[in-house]
């Protein structure tokens, strides 16, 4: 059986596990400034999908917790460890995101 990339379930975590919910006027009212937004994300494992006469398996993760960060402190702190997991990955030092870097 051969090993598929992993696959995301659709949809988004409930309001109480996403801070997204209530910054709809905020990310309106910010659309021009069309800044990224960081935020930390917990997966859990949805499902393991096995198919059979494709002979492929696959893993599909669902999110479980959504919190944007609001303050620099944070958000470098997490940008911080963010390339640092990627580079301890793939060994490359940062992302190529020249419209995030901008």
């Amino acid at each position: 059986m051969e090993i598929k990339p992993t696959s995301f379930a659709r949809g988004v975590p409930p309001e109480e596990r996403n801070g997204f919910y209530g910054l709809e006027q905020q990310l309106i009212d910010h659309a021009q400034d069309a800044q990224p937004i960081v935020a930390i994300v917990t997966y859990t494992l949805d499902e393991v999908v096995s198919k059979a006469l494709a002979g492929e398996t696959y893993p599909v993760v669902k999110a479980f917790s959504i919190e944007p960060l609001h303050d620099e402190k944070s958000i470098a702190a997490a940008v911080k460890l963010r390339d640092a997991a990627l580079k301890e990955r793939t060994g490359v030092d940062q992302l190529d995101l020249p419209e995030v870097d901008a």
